[in-house]
């Protein structure tokens, strides 16, 4: 029996219904913890056996990180030379792919580059400077989300309707500019990765039947996350055949803030007709008391179109844990205590994440947790491509690549110093709007530019012949040799060489690991240009590059989803905070009760996080400039199991007594029944 098909045999009953499913539309309604990776997998597998080409089979799914885990599952399975075959990709990723091989149809010359969520945030904010936009107070990344809405909605800029309201007024007067920005840099932006092949397919029937004749079955995982124009995108690759299989769940759609539409599963069957539905259930990732919570929780849901209800494989185990404190800072320090209690018990401090709604709770966690000597990581952190000398250096190489890359010209120009201050930048780039160049031709003439001195004219000559040497190098695939010399004709090593410390050494060193992964790219067989590897590295949108070793897990709910750990603490479970003010506010405007039911599926992913234990902890009041507050129990926490929870002091303190024990589970349920 060949590894597939031993594998296979583990398979449930629901798991192998979908592996084996024939042909057509497919829905998997994935519970958490059913095992979705391994259906997804030996899905592909079974479609190798009967006969599938490798090249011929597309799985999509929404991080790097999954892509390369599920490479490495195929490779297990099928033996690593079918999965190199095989088109593991990101949405994003598969959209650079797409637009490389049909990039001439948007109108550029077969370059172009990919502003990543900090490109875009500066041509927003240099638009709103150069044509006053708004005021001081604007936040710039406000308006990108906006326009970030209406791209993926195909609202073009000249389409957006009037609102009266103030930031959707700045997103529509910056939208224009921004698209022919972003045209005259010969770039894109994130969002364009998905519209933009998009609108190239529902255009053109040659490129439509050319990549629906490219795959003949395409797989998406995290289907609750799409949104309208991935939806749109997937439903352009598939052909005549139908042949999508779509995994998910709507009970973890969380991401309704950035765009993404839950109503895409909900409906996926309008969409394909004839669609399969298989539900997988059985939860192979926590004790049966942590789903009892969760299925309780997740029930009051609205809108479920197909109700699950996640079964415990792995049966019975210690029961929920309610922990109530005076304050927030006794609510921390509870959490602090018991991750001591139970690393003594013999747990690990990589066993244990404490959980968050909002990013400020994890500022008193922080604290704590430095006051009390406990290691911890913060998911989600500053990662190495985001790191500043970085994207210096990638700056750098794509000016030098490509000369209308105007938004990287500007961010390196003055960096390092070279007398080129702002006034002197804005005169390069006015003589250059004069005269119908790119900024960096400019710099080859600034003895030209009007009003420029002569500190400035010889720092603006010598960046400009440093790229232009660079170019050539590039051009070639030289691409380790070029980056070299340019970093040093441009000053950046000498810069970083006079920062003093542990800072300096930080920074030479990110520098350092970014030559060895150019080198690496270099030593690739078959590599393409070198335009590929810049767009590839300003793909790097995942938080993977966490810090390894035994320490607790800091997220936010956000961040946590796809996670797991034996043991979980999830703070906060007080209106105003899970579910969010905004999202209950009658005050806020466009507040609706579908920003509730998302809010109860964040604390259902949660929840689902947790192995063995869980803790769902609050407290009773918090200070606000001096005054307190009562706090008001979470909603989520009414109607929780009774016999798979527990009133729970934290150890250390006094042990309660029987009735003091019954005395707490009655106040607790009586604040609910009262909110109620």
């Amino acid at each position: 029996m060949s590894a597939g098909k031993a594998s296979a045999a583990k398979l449930n009953a629901a798991q192998r219904a979908a592996v084996e499913h024939e042909g057509g539309p497919l829905l998997v309604l994935a519970g958490a913890g059913s095992g979705k990776t391994r259906v997804i997998t030996h899905r592909i597998a079974t479609l190798l056996q009967r006969g599938t080409r490798a090249d011929a089979i597309l799985a999509v799914s929404f991080t790097n990180k999954a892509a390369r885990e599920m490479g490495e599952r195929m490779a297990q399975l099928v033996g690593p030379r079918a999965a190199s075959k095989l088109v593991l990709s990101t949405f994003h990723s598969f959209g650079v792919r797409f637009l490389h091989e049909e990039n001439r149809a948007l109108g550029f010359d077969g370059r172009f580059v990919i502003f990543d969520q900090s490109d875009a945030l500066g041509l927003v904010r240099e638009i709103v400077r150069r044509e006053g936009i708004g005021d001081r107070r604007l936040d710039v990344g406000a308006v990108l989300g906006r326009i970030s809405l209406w791209k993926n909605a195909f609202v073009g800029p000249d389409e957006v309707r009037p609102s009266g309201r103030e930031y959707d007024e700045a997103a529509r007067e910056v939208y224009p500019h921004y698209e022919r920005a972003l045209a005259a840099m010969h770039a894109v932006d994130f969002d364009d990765l998905i519209v933009a092949p998009v609108r190239l397919l529902q255009q053109s029937d040659h490129l439509r039947e050319k990549w629906r004749g490219r795959f003949r079955h395409l797989l998406v995982d995290e289907f609750q996350d799409t949104n309208r124009a991935q939806l749109e995108l997937v439903r352009q690759l598939v052909g005549p055949l139908r042949n999508v299989c779509v995994v998910g769940d709507d009970d973890q759609s969380i991401y309704g803030w950035r765009g993404a539409e839950v109503g895409n599963i909900l409906h996926f069957e309008r969409h394909f007709p004839g669609t399969t539905v298989v539900k997988l259930e059985d939860n192979y990732r926590s004790f049966a008391p942590i789903l009892a919570v969760a299925n309780a929780a997740i029930a009051q849901s609205r809108g479920r179109r197909h109700p699950k209800t996640l079964r415990a494989t792995r049966g019975a185990g210690p029961k929920v844990r309610l922990c109530t404190a005076d304050d927030t800072l006794a609510e921390v320090a509870l959490v602090t205590g018991e991750i001591r209690e139970e690393v003594r018990g013999g747990r690990r401090y990589g066993d244990v994440a404490v959980l968050y709604r909002s990013n400020q709770q994890a500022r008193l966690l922080e604290e704590e947790l430095r006051v009390e000597g406990i290691p911890y990581r913060v998911f989600g952190g500053t990662q190495f491509f985001d790191r500043k000398e970085v994207k210096d250096a990638i700056a750098y190489l794509r000016v030098a690549l490509n000369p209308h890359d105007s938004l990287s010209l500007r961010r390196i120009i003055n960096t390092p110093a070279r007398g080129l201050g702002e006034t002197s930048v804005e005169r390069l780039a006015a003589y250059a709007a004069r005269v119908r160049v790119p900024l960096a031709t400019a710099l080859d003439r600034a003895g030209e530019v009007p009003g420029l001195g002569a500190t400035a004219q010889r720092g603006a000559a010598a960046l400009g012949a440093a790229l232009r040497r660079a170019r050539g190098g590039l051009q070639r695939g030289a691409v380790v040799e070029a980056a070299r010399q340019l970093f040093a004709d441009a000053g950046v090593e000498q810069s970083l060489a006079q920062i003093e410390g542990a800072e300096g050494t930080r920074r030479r060193d990110n520098l350092a690991f970014l030559m060895r992964t150019l080198e690496r790219w270099e030593r690739e067989p078959g590599r393409g240009d070198v335009s590929e590897l810049l767009n590839r590295l300003s793909l790097r949108l995942d938080r993977e590059e966490e810090q390894a070793g035994d320490r607790v897990t800091l997220s936010s709910l956000h961040s946590a989803k796809g996670l797991e750990f034996p043991v979980v603490f999830l703070v906060g479970c007080v209106e105003g905070v899970l579910p969010h003010s905004r999202t209950t506010d009658p005050k806020v405007t466009d507040a609706s009760p579908t920003d509730v039911d998302e809010e109860r599926r964040l604390f259902y992913v949660g929840v689902t996080r947790a192995r063995d234990l869980l803790y769902l902890t609050r407290a009773l009041r918090r200070t606000v400039r001096g005054r307190v507050a009562p706090l008001t129990p979470s909603r989520f926490l009414d109607g929780l199991p009774l016999d798979a929870c527990e009133p729970f002091e934290a150890r250390g303190a006094r042990q309660l007594d029987s009735a003091e024990v019954a005395d707490m589970a009655k106040a607790f349920l009586d604040q609910l029944a009262a909110k109620a």
